[in-house]
């Protein structure tokens, strides 16, 4: 009896057209990729990881506020007001800190006192800024007391009204919140950092 071969569907190593045509399209295909990414000017690494930048705006976004739709922003930012016929600004900044070095090897103060100074801006008309329409608040929600020097200002066209807040500020977050008229217009969210 004589055996047969069960390769009889197989080409052999080295052997046939199949393998030859393959390595052919396959070398086509690498020149052709090369050729493409060649086309460049050849630094095809220059692009990788390239991702684009907007523009940023020429004068900064400022949101605008209106009774029911409060806003928050950043502590620094301006807020728009929109009350109708009255249109102002309103800007709180700080707290600026009273902090003293701690002893060396003490730890860092745990709170600090400090200054917020909230700015109304009106282009026309009049606008009240009142202490007691501010609240200042710690990161549990607690209320922080606070004294002002005064007790409210009137912002006319080309006086704005300020009011400074003296308060003992925590470590971590807070915010500043205010409110016109009883309705919640701005809310300023920071961080006080000791260490």
């Amino acid at each position: 009896m004589t055996e047969r071969s069960t390769d009889r569907g197989r080409a052999q190593y080295g052997r046939g057209l199949g393998r030859a045509r393959a390595a052919a399209a396959l070398l086509v295909l690498l020149l052709a990729g090369a050729a493409g990414c060649a086309s460049d000017g050849g630094n095809v690494t220059q692009d990788l990881g390239r991702v684009p930048i907007p523009t940023p705006p020429a004068s900064p976004i400022v949101p605008t506020a209106v009774p029911g739709h409060p806003q928050l922003v950043a502590m620094g930012d301006a807020v728009h007001l929109d009350l109708g016929p009255q249109q102002a600004q309103i800007t709180a900044t700080g707290p600026d800190l009273a902090l003293s070095a701690p002893a060396p090897g003490g730890t860092p103060p745990s709170a600090s006192r400090g200054t917020v100074t909230v700015t109304l801006h009106v282009p026309a008309g009049s606008g009240a800024l009142s202490a007691s329409g501010l609240a200042v608040s710690d990161e549990l929600g607690h209320p922080v007391p606070f004294t002002t020097d005064l007790a409210a200002a009137t912002a006319t066209p080309g006086h704005d009204a300020v009011l400074h807040l003296a308060a003992t500020f925590a470590a971590g977050h807070s915010t500043l919140s205010w409110a016109a008229a009883g309705k919640p217009l701005a809310t300023w969210d920071f961080e006080v950092e000791l260490d």
